[in-house]
């Protein structure tokens, strides 16, 4: 699988766990907490091989790059602060369709950049950028 594709996928595992995570007791939030943490770390290595790269190649949209990047970072930041909270509390519930809304946003403004990524490079670079430490 290309490293596009990889990214494609986990954008839609994140979509399906907050959505489950959204209509799920407490005890299964942990678990889907959990998954959620791990998805997350691995688009964020995912991300430290291939937006470098895509810097180099595709310098006219750096721009896009940079707002997929900001958005990213948001929701990093928001997943840290629902690992100090109790999958129990109310709190935890508000946040996480805050998180829903903002991966929503996230995934369109990485999907541009994607869609433009997808357009300017082949197939033999889009496997040379292949991630190597996926699941």
């Amino acid at each position: 699988m290309d490293i596009i594709d990889l990214i494609k996928q986990e954008h839609q595992k994140l979509t399906n766990l907050l959505a489950e995570m959204c209509n799920a007791d407490v005890q299964k939030r942990y678990t889907l907490f959990n998954e959620l943490s791990q998805a997350i770390e691995l688009l964020t290595e995912v991300k430290q091989h291939f937006y470098p790269l895509l810097r180099q190649r595709c310098t006219d949209i750096i721009e896009q790059i940079t707002i997929a990047e900001d958005q990213y970072d948001r929701l990093k930041f928001l997943i840290a602060e629902l690992e100090l909270l109790s999958p129990a509390t109310k709190e935890f519930e508000q946040k996480v369709y805050d998180l829903q809304k903002l991966v929503r946003l996230y995934i369109q403004e990485e999907d541009k950049v994607l869609g433009e990524a997808s357009k300017r490079l082949t197939d033999a670079q889009r496997q040379q950028l292949s991630y190597d430490g996926k699941r």
